[in-house]
């Protein structure tokens, strides 16, 4: 049964279904910013006490997780919020009248001292910055677990590849360094992302002047909201600033897409080497069915995926902020669900990521030791032993006869199989330079 209002019915008959949710998030911060004003007016009497209490007892329920398929307005709406507010204030109305038997007005009451402009937007910061915690965790796991790998890794020569092609040697551990040092930056920048989302405007009402709201009221609502939500939320100190200009927003969405980007570039280099034999990730599911026995690396694509709807959805956001106007942004309700969406989409992909890929990921040695060997380019070893030229040759000579490196030197006689394991020797490949001095420099 619906139990919201005539302003909540007519946004459904007005705007689209998109069918796209309203995040759980966003309706738990719009209601503990409900509960926050609803405890500042009983405490400073402008609101009655029955009444309040039974707003405050509404709060708690949605908050909890109760009547959330009551908030039906869809994210893709006009008006920069107001009816997904007034889908709140109704829903919380109907609540609290029936428990006091009297009227609740949705905007009288529940909306006492407030507007979409300084509501939405705080709620959507709210939202935004649990997300952000629950982001830097899965980093966090995600990071240790490649840390791991990197451990379990290190003694494992293989052939270092640019443009996909072989290069020089180097060790598994060594890429998966490289992966955890990346993850390592993704995990920083989402901690620092944190800093400027935290400053909200709860308290500027329209226009970020304050008008209509109490002078006690602005602080004290917002000292009950840092209680209410555990954050380390913190008033803005230019409202005016904080309730029409949105660029945090898309500072936080851009250090979000870079996350994706480091996943996509990471899930790309593990399915190739997945392709190639080097590493062997779990098989999950079948990959075909006309194809018998053939399976895929569906995490690391499903990886690759998210990551691109979270690229196109940094775009969005940059739409969306770079068209607000004067004092309001209208188009606000459209960044907060791109953005939400992405933070959602990304710890639940990078969760999956940790637990089905990364954890269970295997190194074949035997696939990674044929591939250096037989590669022409592991001759590189060899340059500051016998010289450009002679190297040469011997590449020339292991791509001809499709040889692999001590072959072509003992049929060449220019090098012998202990050197060659001197310089293939994990300690030797990370030692950097200092294992491929010539005999001068020494």
């Amino acid at each position: 049964m619906n139990i919201y209002g005539d302003e909540t019915l007519k946004a459904q008959k007005n705007f689209i279904n998109s069918g796209l949710p309203i995040h759980r998030n966003l309706i738990v911060a719009y209601s503990q910013i409900k509960l926050a004003c609803a405890q500042t007016n009983i405490e400073l009497d402008y609101l009655d006490k029955l009444k309040g209490d039974a707003i405050c007892e509404a709060c708690k329920q949605i908050i909890i997780g109760q009547f959330h398929e009551q908030i039906v307005v869809d994210p893709l709406q006009g008006g920069a919020g107001t009816s997904f507010n007034m889908n709140i204030n109704e829903l919380i109305s109907s609540l609290a009248s029936k428990t006091t038997n009297q009227l609740v007005h949705p905007i009288e009451d529940v909306n006492m001292h407030q507007s979409t402009n300084d509501t939405y937007g705080t709620a959507l910061k709210i939202a935004i910055y649990t997300y952000l915690i629950e982001l830097e965790n899965s980093l966090n796991d995600l990071l240790v677990t490649l840390q791991a790998k990197e451990q379990d890794f290190s003694g494992i020569v293989k052939m270092g590849r640019t443009q996909l092609m072989p290069a020089v040697p180097c060790t598994l551990g060594q890429e998966f360094s490289a992966y955890s040092e990346m993850i390592g930056r993704d995990r920083w920048r989402i901690f620092k992302s944190q800093e400027r989302i935290r400053q909200i405007n709860l308290g500027g009402t329209a226009i970020g002047t304050g008008i209509t709201a109490p002078k006690k009221y602005i602080p004290l609502v917002n000292d009950k909201l840092r209680n209410i939500t555990g954050l380390p939320i913190a008033r803005a100190e230019n409202l005016f600033d904080a309730t029409q200009n949105n660029d945090q927003l898309a500072e936080v969405m851009g250090m979000i897409k870079v996350v994706a980007l480091n996943l996509e570039k990471m899930s790309k280099d593990l399915r190739y080497l997945n392709s190639i034999g080097e590493i062997t990730v779990d098989e999950l599911q079948k990959g075909s069915t006309v194809m018998p026995g053939k399976t895929n690396p569906v995490i690391l694509e499903m990886i690759s995926s998210i990551s691109k709807k979270v690229i196109g959805n940094d775009l969005t956001v940059s739409l969306a902020i770079k068209d607000g106007e004067l004092e309001l942004n209208a188009f606000i309700p459209l960044a907060g669900y791109c953005t939400l969406e992405s933070l959602d989409i990304l710890i639940q992909g990078i969760n999956k990521l940790n637990k089905l890929c990364i954890q269970p990921l295997q190194a074949n040695k035997k696939a990674c030791y044929e591939l250096l060997v037989y590669a022409p380019t592991v001759t590189t070893i060899l340059v500051t032993k016998i010289g450009y030229i002679e190297a040469e040759k011997l590449a020339t000579y292991m791509k001809e006869n499709h040889v692999d490196i001590y072959g072509a030197s003992k049929t060449l006689n220019i090098s012998d199989k202990e050197t060659i394991d001197e310089l293939l020797k994990p300690e030797r490949i990370l030692s950097l330079g200092e294992s491929f001095d010539s005999p001068k420099d020494k």
